[in-house]
């Protein structure tokens, strides 16, 4: 009840504007990410709205940037929640696709400090990607930890502070992806460590302490007494076990995508993943 309060308190009183966005009309035909490299979201704002599903639009003019992958880089900008809405109803691929890295959107979200309703969208877009690991080992609080509080773009008329917004947003991984803050990644530190190396907040640290610690507490009483070492090599292979699923469920996406829709009486349609090994039922 706390966060659900908190996030509404902070969709009420959300910033007018970010330091040094533009909010000019586009010249010519601009890009889509050239408009979101400029931070131009009433620009694209319009382009996406005022364009029917049938017409495409040009998203970047050497290709690198696609319609698997435009979500990511608008995060990449700290886009907006409404603009956030706007590509993944136009690009809903980009939503179940990893970067090339092996970055889903939630991990370019934590990564470059979406704000906390931002966050809450992508996740319960993809719940199971809130604790998968990215080619690097890391899940999406690994990059909170990392990188939140330098990414983090200072709003004009903001009310809360980074620490603030990062307690939001480690609250809302704890809720999806529990078991995340207890992997380590490719280096063998865990999100607690990498926070403190950064000089992350002490609320911060010591909830994600918390998470972690009822977390394993969690663990070794369903494992009925099973050592340490073994808790920790089941929670990575369960981890490398829901990067796979993650990445299946992707590519099976996308080959539904471009089969013709044929409908057969009683046939069963193809369950999404709905949550990771860390997400709890609800």
């Amino acid at each position: 009840m706390k966060q659900a309060k908190s996030i509404s308190m902070f969709k009420m009183t959300k910033p007018k504007r970010a330091v040094g966005i533009c909010h000019q009309p586009p010249s010519g035909n601009e890009a889509l990410s050239r408009l979101i490299m400029k931070r131009n979201w009433d620009a694209v704002s319009l382009v996406l709205t005022s364009t029917s599903s049938d017409e495409e639009i040009e998203i970047d003019t050497n290709g690198a940037i696609n319609q698997d992958n435009i979500l990511h880089f608008a995060l990449r900008f700290h886009a907006p929640l409404h603009i956030v809405e706007l590509l993944s109803n136009r690009y809903p691929e980009c939503l179940n696709k990893p970067d090339g890295t092996g970055k889903f959107c939630t991990h370019v979200a934590a990564k470059y400090s979406a704000p906390p309703e931002v966050m809450a969208f992508v996740i319960s877009k993809n719940p199971a990607a809130a604790g998968g690991p990215d080619n690097h080992g890391k899940c999406p609080i690994h990059y909170v930890a990392e990188f939140y509080s330098k990414h983090c773009i200072r709003y004009q008329d903001q009310y809360m502070t980074t620490e603030e917004l990062m307690v939001e947003v480690v609250r809302l991984l704890k809720k999806a992806a529990p078991q995340s803050f207890n992997l380590e990644d490719e280096d063998e530190r865990n999100p607690i460590e990498i926070a403190i190396e950064n000089d992350v907040g002490i609320r911060v640290v010591k909830l994600m302490q918390r998470t972690a610690r009822d977390d394993w507490r969690e663990m070794k009483q369903s494992g009925h007494g099973v050592k340490h070492e073994v808790l920790a090599k089941n929670l990575e292979r369960s981890a490398k076990e829901a990067r796979n699923l993650l990445l299946c469920n992707g590519r099976r996406n996308e080959i539904i995508q471009r089969i013709p829709r044929v409908d057969h009486q009683g046939s069963s349609g193809n369950p999404s993943l709905k949550r990771s090994f860390t997400a709890k039922s609800a």
